[in-house]
């Protein structure tokens, strides 16, 4: 049995979910179908700037890109993000307009693991991004590609009949794997944020032996792609000729450690009457935002909030958030859906801080409470 604690000043307790949180689907109708359509969606940087002056966005990264069932023009709707840049050139308090949620899940991690020039701090900042939407037979294959790598539910059969080369019949009883090569992912360089792919192209000749190999797509990774190549030309299949057969290696990003936070007691108000710590009758929900979750980025949030006599948590608002607000978000819902023991008199401006880091050994999310 392990007692759940939220540790005010001192104490901390670790609790590491294994299973990531499902992702949200939304079922539509034939009537509402026919009235809208299918659609990739990338979020392109199209102008930003500072308080005190111009901003160089050329190496902001895109966004993974969405598939969306839209209807109307609200898709086309430039979506501003706000920030400001420390002296290392890392963006932090990255805030999106609220009225774009459900849409670009990627925005703000991307902004997120992105780099700007160093030496100075930077207050005031915005991104104006474009949605450029497109057709899955007109979209670039480089998004659809990283969109089939990392979607969250399987993608449509044309999303993957648009991928596959032309002339390909690799899909049509497609061989067994008899031995499937795999990179030692350890020795190739990881990116910070970002997860790497390399997509190889081969045909297999009548032994089952892969040939004519290439890379048909990639994110830049060279020492993924020369890898990726040699696992490929060292697997084997069933007998049986085939053309345009395509397998992705993904390089796992390198983790982006969580900025840095004032001591907890620093958020706490002079008018506080919470005891030191306070227990805990009901396992919290604990959810670490899958969006960041995927790219490796950790961050923190503290949450002050109000103790009812009953044990309820009322009041609950984000005090503090990095590097983006949803993670304050998520911090919030955590603390909401909790439930201490009874007091006699309940307790006013409690503060807690919700820390979220990347397990080392297995990547697993973890969400820390102090």
């Amino acid at each position: 049995m392990i007692t759940f604690l939220f540790a005010l000043v001192a104490p901390t307790i670790t609790i590491s979910p294994s299973v990531a949180r499902p992702p949200i689907v939304t079922t539509v109708s034939p009537t509402e179908r026919s009235a809208r359509r299918q659609t990739v969606v990338v979020m392109q940087p199209m102008s930003g700037r500072c308080e005190d002056g111009a901003l160089d966005f050329s190496r902001v990264q895109t966004p993974i890109a969405d598939l969306l069932w839209v209807t109307g023009s609200n898709a086309d709707q430039p979506v501003t993000m706000s920030f400001r840049i420390d002296e290392s050139g890392r963006p932090l308090g990255i805030q999106r307009d609220p009225a774009t949620y459900g849409m670009a899940a990627d925005l703000a991690p991307s902004l997120a693991a992105s780099r700007f020039a160093s030496g100075a701090a930077r207050e005031g900042c915005v991104i104006v991004y474009q949605p450029k939407r497109s057709s899955i037979a007109d979209t670039d294959l480089q998004h659809l590609i990283g969109y089939s790598i990392f979607a969250q539910s399987r993608p449509p059969k044309e999303l993957f009949d648009r991928i596959a080369p032309a002339g390909s019949d690799c899909n049509t009883k497609r061989p067994a794997v008899l031995l499937r090569a795999v990179p030692d992912f350890e020795k190739i360089p990881a990116t910070t944020g970002r997860s790497d792919w390399s997509m190889v192209q081969f045909d297999i000749d009548a032994a089952g032996k892969p040939v004519g190999l290439r890379i048909y797509g990639a994110t830049g990774n060279q020492a993924l792609d020369k890898a990726s190549l040699k696992a490929v030309e060292q697997s084997r299949f069933t007998k049986g000729a085939k053309q345009g057969c395509l397998y992705p290696y993904t390089r796992r990003g390198g983790t982006l450690a969580a900025p840095e936070s004032k001591e907890i007691a620093a958020y706490r108000s002079e008018d506080s009457n919470c005891p030191q710590t306070v227990e805990w009758k009901s396992q919290p929900t604990l959810t670490y935002p899958e969006n960041f979750r995927r790219r490796d980025i950790e961050g923190w949030a503290v949450i002050a909030f109000d103790l009812a006599p009953w044990g309820g948590v009322g009041n609950a608002k984000v005090v503090a958030a990095e590097p983006a607000t949803e993670f304050g978000e998520a911090a919030q819902r955590i603390v909401l859906g909790s439930f201490t023991a009874p007091s006699k008199q309940g307790y006013s401006n409690c503060v807690v801080r919700v820390r979220y880091a990347m397990q080392r050994q297995d990547r697993a999310a973890q969400v820390n409470v102090d």
